[in-house]
């Protein structure tokens, strides 16, 4: 029997700092690579948060410009947020799926379930600007962006995923996960068609998500100031029309949203 052994490897890379709209991410990162003394290598993974894309690519919003809705301050009203929040809830989803608490379950308009449609106040900006963040409108279109860039100006063969902090209606806590792809198959599987005791077996796994939630522990929640993580030594499939749609399976939309349903 062959056996493969596998060395992963995580780096945290320093000094990316505060992004602002109209950046190139792709640049900020070598430059802060190279500062570093890091070189990167054909099949690094690189990990890149979700909210220094959306910073980037212009994505913010201020409170003050978002007018709620009379749905909007029911919401608000059941959950105890902030009506400007609940209506750009309402803007950024497909569908409102359950309210919980203070929680709102949504299916955003990129396919995503998890709460509040993306939209975050955490690190977006002081809490005197009252502005907050939301996903990237194509957060693919974004992944390929940055790898492009990375590509041409280290040379170096990358695949990128662009990653986000999610939750789920059956765990507590929150986890990291794969938002936008580039260079990367989103499933893998491993070869061999036997397991230990000889019965079939062809595992399928979901191989982004692993990896996201890997760097999310670096990356951190609050202050770490660690939003790009490099993976080094990971087995992956390579992937030129990698799509985080092919990864998504539902759920299945409600005919109506959970927050008319039940109103009284």
């Amino acid at each position: 029997m062959t056996m493969t052994t596998w060395n992963i490897t995580f780096y945290g890379l320093p000094g990316i700092g505060m992004v602002n709209a109209g950046d190139d991410l792709a640049s900020i990162i070598v430059k802060a690579a190279a500062a570093d003394n890091f070189e990167f290598r054909d099949r690094d993974v690189v990990v890149v948060a979700q909210k220094i894309v959306s910073k980037a690519e212009g994505r913010m919003i201020s409170l003050s410009s978002v007018i709620p809705s009379p749905r909007a301050e029911r919401l608000a009203e059941r959950t105890g947020r902030d009506p400007r929040l609940c209506q750009l809830y309402l803007d950024e989803s497909r569908a409102i799926l359950n309210v919980k608490g203070r929680h709102v379950v949504t299916v955003d308009k990129r396919g995503f379930q998890g709460t509040g449609a993306g939209v975050d106040t955490s690190n977006a900006a002081p809490l005197s600007e009252g502005r907050v963040v939301l996903l990237p409108a194509d957060p693919d279109a974004s992944a390929r962006r940055i790898r492009d860039g990375l590509r041409q100006q280290t040379g170096a063969d990358i695949a990128v995923i662009v990653s986000d902090s999610f939750g789920s209606d059956l765990r507590d806590g929150a986890y990291g996960a794969a938002i936008g792809l580039a260079g990367i198959r989103h499933l893998e599987e491993p070869e061999g068609e036997h397991d230990l005791f000889g019965k079939p077996s062809r595992p399928v796994i979901n191989r982004v998500d692993e990896i996201a939630s890997a760097a999310s522990i670096i990356m951190g929640q609050t202050d770490a100031a660690m939003p790009v993580i490099i993976g080094r030594g990971i087995p992956f499939t390579a992937d030129e029309d990698a799509a985080i749609s092919r990864l998504l399976v539902g759920p299945p939309l409600p005919d109506t949203d959970f927050d008319l349903l039940t109103e009284s």
